[in-house]
């Protein structure tokens, strides 16, 4: 995680960047991917490498407001993942806070504007924050920084989400998974959504104080009051265990992995 953490990420100031040096490391880092003598484990490491540092500038970028070089850095970041075999880079790379938090700038600041696409960085952001809130080492408030990206990726992202999870409420259905309920199966993908909307605003509650500030930041920039509005005035979904919510959560989490391990 940049050190900043999430609450001053929201808040953060304009600072000059350190632009030279990050361009330095990422042509050392071209040159040895295009280097034949290279192993494939130090071509993957080297990978790795680029996208950390395309991650750390794309988060230094978009508070900035410089939308055509974050554009820019997150297109190339997009390059190294969006290849046959290279899903797997999303899996093995350790930042998922921020990785998720890219692919929601991806869908804010989308430079493509195709249906298909939009669904991928939903997905992969999906996958990206679940993976964070249950491996991340940081307690409660490492936890709430979870969920103001969870709400944040569902603001924006919120209907490229669902043609996926209407398709696993489909085959779950078939088979009779017991994860979900029969309200999810007969009120479909957006109910479901509505759930995790609901989890992720209990999990940003816990900051206190601080919660409003974040929600209001993150409704302003991300186009996201209608749906907090909405997802507060929820009051049915209050009978639902949030346990109960997280497990539905780790399900399309398990499934958009497995999707990513074959990829």
């Amino acid at each position: 995680m940049i050190k900043m953490g999430i609450f001053s990420f929201f808040f953060a100031k304009k600072k000059e960047s350190h632009k030279d040096s990050t361009q330095n490391k990422m042509r050392d880092d071209n040159n040895h991917l295009n280097n034949d003598d290279f192993s494939s484990a130090q071509k993957d490491s080297a990978i790795l490498s680029k996208i950390d540092l395309l991650v750390k500038r794309s988060v230094q970028l978009e508070p900035k407001g410089d939308i055509d070089e974050l554009q820019n850095c997150l297109y190339q970041l997009y390059s190294l993942i969006n290849k046959p075999g290279c899903s797997q880079y999303i899996i093995q790379y350790g930042d998922k806070l921020n990785l998720a938090l890219c692919f929601v700038f991806m869908l804010k600041y989308d430079w493509v504007n195709d249906p298909d696409i939009r669904e991928v960085w939903a997905e992969d952001g999906f996958y990206c924050i679940q993976e964070y809130l249950d491996n991340q080492p940081y307690g409660r408030q490492g936890q709430a920084e979870g969920m103001i990206i969870y709400f944040t990726l569902l603001s924006v992202g919120r209907n490229s989400l669902k043609p996926k999870i209407q398709d696993i409420l489909d085959k779950a259905k078939q088979v009779g998974n017991n994860v979900f309920h029969q309200d999810d199966y007969s009120l479909g993908a957006q109910h479901v959504i509505d759930q995790f909307a609901l989890l992720s605003v209990s999990g940003i509650r816990v900051l206190g104080q601080k919660a409003v500030p974040i929600m209001s930041r993150i409704c302003q920039r991300y186009n996201g009051t209608e749906f907090f509005q909405k997802t507060i005035s929820r009051t049915d979904l209050m009978k639902y265990d949030p346990m109960d919510i997280i497990q539905k959560s780790r399900f399309v989490r398990n499934v958009i992995g497995t999707i990513l391990n074959e990829a």
